[in-house]
């Protein structure tokens, strides 16, 4: 039978938790604050965090630390311990945990937390046998427990198995971008995570201030075009926007330590193949949004006219395919704005947006 250690702390009232909440009976207010990390998503190994089935017991920890039972929801590695937080863990496992921990020469301190301000019922809870966590030493090694209702907090440090740590939880390029676009040059990766658009925000630390001019220019190298660059005053660009076939890379300047930037797969619009020959694609006039409707009958159409003729040559076109004009509406200067077409199938309404915009709406007559 192991004697219990016990430590009663006081908790200053504005010490808080790295997450930003004040120490409870499930957290340890000596826990170190985690490192900035990107946000992850289940099932998955995204930005340096663990979810689902991907977050299981790390292998990098050494075999002297016996995991703990229990499903691993998430894992969150920081640059001084790995945070695990469990979930199906009862009290029967976790003192069965702290049994072997002690017959393997672990100490194990219980620690009770006592705001100041509020009542010192310490010593009450700890004749009941509460802690609010519990802190584990050999050796080098140090982890921190807290366990509540079925749910734990497990911080394992890395004193002891550093370089092991670092190692394996250092962020790689991911590999679904390997010989699509190629990583920075003399920037450390510092975050990844998915954008939900099979895409990723990455940042990364620049060694010197040519990183971003050169990393455009080998993405310009490479094919890339730059479709858009948003101005900060006059002259000073804060984000270029540029476009491979279908992948899009978004390069920020904003930062002046990180370099971040956003990668998408976003295809460039096509006409519809269900209009085959019926309404051919408007000439000189680039796709930039199609939306069709849920039952794909009627289709909304953006594009970009290339000069003040697209307009009236796309009318001639379709009524030689024997499109008939029904209404048209025309501005004070003689303009022609808005006119809708229509044959025995279809109908076809075209609006002037604005002067680099047309909008084409065409739908199957019942």
């Amino acid at each position: 039978m192991n004697t219990k250690r016990w430590a009663i702390l006081l908790l200053l009232p504005l010490f808080v938790l790295g997450a930003g909440c004040v120490a409870g009976e499930n957290q340890s207010p000596l826990s170190d604050p985690l490192d900035s990390a990107p946000v992850e998503y289940p099932d998955g190994e995204w930005g340096g965090f663990l979810f689902g089935e991907a977050a299981q017991w790390p292998d990098y920890i050494p075999d002297d630390i016996p995991p703990l039972p229990g499903t691993i929801d998430t894992i969150m590695p920081a640059g001084s311990h790995i945070r695990m937080f469990y979930s199906g863990v009862s009290d029967e496992m976790i003192e069965e945990y702290l049994e072997l921990l002690a017959q393997e020469g672990f100490d194990l301190e219980y620690r009770i937390l006592i705001q100041e301000g509020f009542p010192d019922n310490s010593e009450e809870r700890r004749q009941r046998g509460e802690y609010d966590d519990i802190v584990i030493t050999k050796g080098v090694y140090r982890m921190t427990l807290s366990h509540y209702e079925g749910s734990a907090t497990y911080d394992v440090y890395t004193s002891g198995f550093e370089e092991e740590a670092r190692e394996a939880n250092a962020l790689k390029w991911p590999e679904e971008l390997e010989g699509i676009l190629p990583p920075p040059e003399r920037c450390e990766l510092a975050s990844i995570s998915p954008d939900g658009n099979e895409g990723y925000h990455i940042s990364c630390k620049r060694e010197n201030g040519n990183v971003d001019q050169d990393y455009l220019e080998l993405l310009l190298s490479s094919g890339f075009q730059i479709e858009e660059a948003v101005l900060i005053g006059e002259n000073e660009v804060s984000i270029h926007r540029l476009r491979h076939e279908d992948l899009v890379v978004e390069l920020s300047y904003l930062f002046e330590q990180f370099f971040t930037f956003r990668v998408l797969v976003d295809p460039l619009p096509e006409w519809p193949v269900v209009f085959g020959d019926r309404v051919p694609v408007p000439a000189r006039c680039e796709l930039a949004n199609l939306i069709p409707t849920l039952d794909d009958k009627d289709f909304h159409v953006t594009c970009e006219p290339a000069d003040t003729e697209v307009l009236p040559d796309y009318v001639q076109v379709l009524e030689e395919l024997g499109f008939i004009e029904s209404h048209r509406w025309e501005n004070n200067v003689g303009e022609l704005m808005l006119i809708d077409l229509e044959n025995d199938q279809l109908a076809v309404s075209i609006m002037v947006n604005s002067p680099t915009s047309l909008g084409i709406q065409v739908s199957e007559k019942e």
